[in-house]
């Protein structure tokens, strides 16, 4: 028997540069059946976490700069328990780049959520490692499938490694050189699979 890999919906965010946000809510019911069927066993703390950051997980994006520094924005709260740290080094590892390009900006600068839209939960870095790793997903795509049509070579033809896109050719743009490229100057949601980790 295969275990599934979870589909989770992301999005590219309208901007000059490349910008992807993550939303969890499709890939959870939003009614559960009656009666409810037995779940003991199924779901472990990091699930239960993950779900409590839910109603944040709009919050959290990724942000590729035409300097090939990515920045990442998360839920208030979420900074100085891990989270940050976490958080930059699930990013600097989907998109195989080295973690000091990864930066994570102070609270302080961060926008507040509306009242009674975000409410604090224990384990943060756990509770924001699945919305982090969908947004860093989206962006992996779309610096894949920019660098495809910059290059004329399919994606599966492609390598990301050390934050540069390179084909069988030896052919190398660096993610900043697509940071542009892989924007779009509409919001457009992106199905991603998370591979098991």
């Amino acid at each position: 028997m295969s275990a599934s890999v979870p589909r989770f919906l992301g999005y590219v965010l309208a901007a000059p540069v490349l910008v992807t946000a993550a939303e969890l809510a499709a890939a959870y019911p939003r009614a559960a059946r009656l009666p409810s069927p037995d779940v003991t066993g199924l779901l472990g703390l990091g699930h239960v976490l993950t779900a409590t950051a839910l109603p944040a997980a709009e919050l959290i994006s990724v942000e590729v700069g035409p300097d090939g520094t990515v920045s990442v924005t998360l839920p208030p709260g979420r900074v100085g328990h891990g989270g940050d740290a976490s958080a930059a080094e699930l990013i600097a590892e989907e998109l195989s780049l080295p973690r000091r390009r990864v930066r994570v900006p102070p609270a302080d600068a961060r926008p507040r959520p509306a009242a009674g839209r975000w409410r604090a939960g224990p384990g943060p870095a756990v509770a924001t490692r699945t919305p982090v790793l969908v947004a860093a997903a989206v962006a992996r795509r779309r610096l894949l499938e920019a660098a495809s049509a910059t290059l004329g070579t399919p994606v599966a033809g492609l390598r990301l490694a050390a934050g540069a896109v390179t084909d069988g050719a030896g052919r190398r743009l660096d993610i900043g050189a697509l940071a542009v490229t892989a924007a779009t100057t509409r919001t457009i949601a992106v199905a991603v699979d998370l591979a098991p980790r």
